[in-house]
Order: C-alpha cells, then sequence, then structure tokens
C-alpha cells in the first residue's frame, strides 16, 4: 500500500520515497505548519505487529534524539498513529559517503581526514552519552553538497540503558565492516565502532574495502585473521602517520586499538603534522585464543552457557613426562581434533548468525545491473521474479535500465524460490532547484538551459523588482526528463502596488507627508502656480492647498523608491483693484432751461 501524499500526525505530508532500509523506509515529506522539508522514516509495515523491530525502531529514536551534535543527522519528532511508527528527522540532501566513493573512487588523504574527523567527533559524542551505534559504514554517512557530514541510522544502535534488550540480540552490523570480536559473538562496544571507522577511512583512501569474498563467512575470517591491507602500497603518497591511524584503529586485539573515538580524532587532527612518523607495529603476544560454541545449537540469539575450547596451549604448559610419551601422543591428537571441530564449529556458528537457517543465503547485490543481468543473476540463484511486477522509477545515478533497489534488499535472508521485486532505471531525472531569491534572469537562463520553457508571471509583492518568489515546480529530485513539453512558471515580483491618493484640495503640508510616508514612498516637489488675474478666480481662491498633482488620483502604479510627483499651489492672493470716487458733474436740461426763459418773460 502506497504511503505517498498520505498524511503523519495531522501535519506530515510524504512526497516521495528516497531510501530503503532492512527495517523501515524512508520519505520525503513537507511539514505543513513549520513550512519546512523533513525526512521521515517508517517502520515497514510488514513488521508493525513484531515486538522486536518495534522495539529496535524505538531504540533508534532514543539513540538519536539523546543526541545533539553538528555531524549527526537532527531528530525532530517522534510517534505511532494508526501502526505507524514515524521519526521525523532534518533532510540532509547529498549523497551517502558510499555513493560519494562509488562516484569518485579513492579521495584525496587530507580529504578523507577531514571527512573522518567529522564522523569521528560524532562518534565520540554518541559513545560520551554511552551509545554504541554498531552499525557504522559509509551507507549510513551522509555528505551534503558543502562537505558537512552527518551520521545517520541509529536503528541497531546499544543503549546502556536498553542494555537487557541489545544483549539477546544477534550479531548485528555489516560484513564489510565488522569488528573480529563481534564476529566471535562478544557484545559490541565502543571499540567496535572505532574498528568500523578504521574501515571507513581505508574504504576512503582506496576506493574499495580491505577484505571481500565469495560468502560472507569467508570474509568475517579474513576480519578475525589476516591483517589490514596497506594502503601506502596503493598510494605512497599518503603519508605513514595517517596509515597508521588505520592501523591502529583496526588492530585485531582491543588492547592494541583505540579506547575512544576522541583519540582517533585526536591523532586525525594532527597527523599531518607528523608525517616522518615510523610505521605502526604491534608486538604479537602468544595469548591462549578460544572459540565460543554454544549448548545445542550454534550461536543462538540467547547467549546461554559457554563452553570454551583451546585452540593451542602454550609451550611452556606442555611439560610431558618421560614415561608417558604414549600419553603425549594421544594428547596431541586431542588438541588437533579439537582445533579441527572448533574451526567447523565457528563456520558454522557465523552462518547461522548471518542466515539463521540451514538453506538461507544473502540476497546477491544487483544494484547498478543491467535489467538483463539483474535477471540471470536472479535465476542463477534460483529466486523468482515476475517482470510484470518490476518497478520504474527515476534515478539521479543510474541510467534507464539499470536497476536501482532490489526487495529483499541486498544481504537479506533469502532462500530458493523467494520472489524478487525490481526497481528499474526509467532515466536520470532532471533537477529543479530552489530558483527562490533568484533574478528571474538567473533563474531563466539556468531553466532554458535544462530544455524548459520559461512563463514569466508579476506579482505584487515587497521582494525587491525581478525577484522569483515561487515557481510552479517545487524543488524536487525527480522531474522527468522525457516529458515532451517541459513548462515551468516562474512568479516574480513587480513590488508593492499602490493607488495614488486623491490629495485634491488638501493643504500641501498634509499631502506632502501623506505622500512621502512609507506607504507610498513619493518624493514631493511642490510648484507655485501664478495668480489669477479675474476677480472672481481671485475672491473664491485658496493659498497653501494643493490645486494640481502631477499623477492622477486613483492611478494604480508600483511602489518605487525615488518616485517623483509634483503638487501644484498658490503661495499668495494678489489684491482686488480700488475702485475711483471722482463723481461726474451732471448736465442741465436744455429743454428746460428754455421753458423757464420763455415764462420770466411773460411775466414780464
Amino acid at each position: 500500500m502506497s504511503r505517498i501524499n498520505k498524511t503523519i500526525a495531522g501535519r506530515y505530508i510524504i512526497k516521495e520515497l528516497i531510501g530503503q532500509g532492512g527495517m523501515a523506509d524512508v520519505y520525503l515529506a513537507e511539514d505543513t505548519i513549520l513550512k519546512r522539508v523533513v525526512a521521515i522514516k517508517l517502520l515497514r509495515s510488514s513488521l508493525t505487529g513484531d515486538p522486536v523491530y518495534i522495539t529496535r525502531f524505538h531504540r533508534e529514536a532514543s539513540a538519536a534524539a539523546a543526541l545533539s551534535h553538528k555531524n549527526i543527522v537532527e531528530i525532530y519528532d517522534v510517534g505511532e498513529e494508526d501502526d505507524n511508527y514515524y521519526i521525523v528527522m532534518e533532510y540532509v540532501p547529498g549523497d551517502t559517503l558510499k555513493e560519494l566513493i562509488h562516484k569518485r573512487g579513492a579521495l584525496h588523504y587530507v580529504e578523507a581526514i577531514d571527512i573522518l574527523k567529522q564522523v569521528a567527533s560524532a562518534t565520540a559524542r554518541a559513545h560520551s552519552m554511552g551509545i554504541v551505534h554498531r552499525d557504522l559504514k559509509p551507507q549510513n554517512i551522509l555528505v551534503t553538497d558543502s562537505g558537512v557530514v552527518k551520521i545517520a541510522d541509529f536503528g541497531i544502535a546499544s543503549i546502556q540503558s536498553l542494555s537487557q534488550v541489545t544483549q539477546s540480540d544477534t550479531i548485528m552490523g555489516s560484513l564489510h565492516y565488522l569488528a573480529p570480536e563481534i564476529a566471535r559473538g562478544e557484545k559490541a562496544t565502543a571499540q567496535s565502532d572505532i574498528y568500523a571507522l578504521g574501515i571507513v577511512f581505508y574504504e576512503l583512501l582506496r576506493g574499495e574495502v580491505p577484505f571481500n569474498g565469495e560468502s560472507p563467512v569467508n570474509i568475517a575470517l579474513k576480519h578475525m585473521r589476516d591483517d589490514i591491507p596497506s594502503v601506502r602500497e596503493f598510494n605512497p603518497t599518503i603519508p605513514q602517520s595517517v596509515e597508521n591511524i588505520i592501523i591502529k584503529a583496526t588492530a585485531k586485539n582491543t588492547k592494541d586499538r583505540y579506547i575512544q573515538a576522541k583519540e582517533m580524532f585526536n591523532d586525525l587532527s594532527t597527523c599531518l603534522n607528523k608525517k616522518d612518523e615510523e610505521k605502526l607495529v604491534f608486538k604479537c603476544e602468544e595469548e591462549e585464543p578460544t572459540i565460543v560454541a554454544q549448548n545445542d545449537k550454534f550461536f543462538t540469539k540467547a547467549h546461554s552457557q559457554k563452553e570454551v575450547v583451546p585452540i593451542k596451549e602454550k609451550k611452556e604448559n606442555i611439560k610431558p613426562k618421560k614415561k608417558e610419551s604414549q600419553k603425549k601422543i594421544n594428547k596431541n591428537i586431542y588438541i588437533m581434533a579439537g582445533i579441527g571441530i572448533a574451526s567447523l564449529l565457528l563456520i558454522f556458528g557465523i552462518l547461522y548468525f548471518i542466515f539463521s537457517g540451514d538453506d538461507n543465503f544473502p540476497m546477491p547485490n544487483v544494484v547498478g545491473l543491467s535489467k538483463e543481468d539483474a535477471m540471470t543473476m536472479l535465476r542463477s540463484k534460483k529466486l523468482e521474479f515476475d517482470e510484470k511486477e518490476f518497478k520504474e522509477e527515476l534515478s539521479d545515478q543510474y541510467d534507464a535500465g539499470y536497476i536501482i533497489r532490489s526487495d529483499p534488499i541486498q544481504n537479506s535472508s533469502v532462500h530458493e524460490g523467494d520472489k524478487v521485486v525490481l526497481t528499474v532505471s526509467s532515466g536520470k531525472y532532471i533537477e529543479i532547484e530552489n530558483y527562490t531569491g533568484q533574478t528571474y534572469e538567473e533563474a531563466a537562463l539556468s531553466l532554458q538551459g535544462k530544455g524548459f520553457q520559461v512563463t514569466k508571471e508579476e506579482v505584487s509583492s515587497e521582494e525587491p523588482v525581478g525577484t522569483v518568489i515561487s515557481q510552479s515546480i517545487l524543488p524536487t529530485k525527480e522531474y522527468d526528463p522525457n516529458t515532451p513539453i517541459k513548462e515551468i512558471t516562474l512568479k516574480v515580483s513587480k513590488g508593492v502596488e499602490i493607488t495614488v491618493p486623491n490629495v485634491y484640495g488638501q493643504s500641501i503640508e498634509e499631502a506632502k507627508n501623506l505622500l512621502e510616508s512609507s506607504d507610498y514612498g513619493f518624493v514631493v516637489k511642490l510648484k507655485k502656480l501664478t495668480p489669477p488675474t479675474d476677480e472672481n478666480e481671485i475672491a473664491t481662491m485658496k493659498i497653501n492647498v494643493v490645486y494640481e498633482q502631477s499623477i492622477k488620483a486613483y492611478t494604480k502604479l508600483i511602489k518605487k523608491k525615488g518616485r517623483v510627483i509634483t503638487l501644484s499651489y498658490y503661495d499668495k492672493k494678489p489684491s482686488l483693484p480700488k475702485k475711483d470716487d471722482t463723481t461726474t458733474p451732471t448736465l442741465p436740461n436744455i429743454d428746460q432751461n428754455v421753458d423757464n426763459k420763455k415764462n420770466e418773460d411773460n411775466e414780464e
């Protein structure tokens, strides 16, 4: 049942599968509350009813959550919902250290030292908290693009407070990094992690692990009895002081090995200042090696009564008597027989530990093989498969037709007739970057180089003009390059949209303050108008108020620093012209005068 698009705890939306382990799957998810990308590890549904796996899952959460270190993946949340046991953690974009080695091969010793210093520092922190990782390997170490290293996957970590659980577990860890004492059935300690760090350091410098073999038992035996090959024989430019760290970290005898990861970190920090150091050689002390077997069953999970079988005796302990030569011969026969039996017990014991069954064998590694080669290998191992059930996915590493992963995963215990499902690459995906914050020109140029048609959509925003504020395709690791038409829309800031206010009739001072405020951001210029001459206009005019504004009211604009608006006004009122007070003399009425004259004559 697919978990994609499922919401966990009401806030984590699962986006895509980004990794698989022995007991859990890791997904890329979105935290809808904090608006961030996270990784969420979910216990496989087939294991939710198994108390052992649930305990291990809780142990991982307890181990990682107890740690706070820049080189350890941070845990954000832990919980269980509807039988979905989950751990929410920091999402670390980048490759695993194994993928980095696969791509680049052996690293320069300076770079390898820098990487291992970070891992050793984180390991020392875990050990100081009483936590033994027990599965340190490049597959569990993440490397960001900036070179920061982070340890992940504390799924089989041993915690002192949970010793009642860990002591009953079977052998855990990966064979290529397995300390000799663990292969012998002893309990994992901090020195077992240090041994694994030494193997990881070797792999960084050499580009491959020191021991390979035709079978897991063969690999385990090499770790117990063979010296680690010299990295200086592969690359003589590596200083002896650097190789000495590997020699001390991978010493067979724990008395010769680093006791604390902090000691290893200190040597890593100073080794380049001691390039003339002599090769480290440990004296071989004659000990009485022992092989541990169990009653009834070899190396059973519950370590019951142990029977110690001596392999060889010290010479000084053998004191034959002259008259007991026959007894001496018989004793030697018994010793030789004991050695043979002990060796067989060891081999079968390791087989039992690893496979827990007579007809089981490790799932072969088909990752990186072509689909045809992988099917050929599965047939040779008599494993079943249905080609129609094979899945296809985009890949960041493998071309189309090559295997990305298998179910069951590599080295899982399988037997003849088991069904295998392969995930096949449909091609390498296009990586969509996060263009938010870039200029539109930069983003468009990058996308066009990947074959995209770019559409620009301008939106109002307080971000600087021309800045990308969102994209239609979110940053993802799986954009199909075979899409016929690759289109993407970038929303680009055009600034904050404003509406020019109507300041007509307002006082010049009030209008100027309003337009220059942070809401509008104008630069206001004032323009004095020539006073009118019309008496009526003069009579009604007002001074020091806005009569005109250069940008019309209610115009919509994008807020722009330094934009100028001009306000026009009258600064004074002219005087009206004065009226003339001189009176015009009244002319006499001529007709009246004539009449008056006639009247005067008649009287005479």
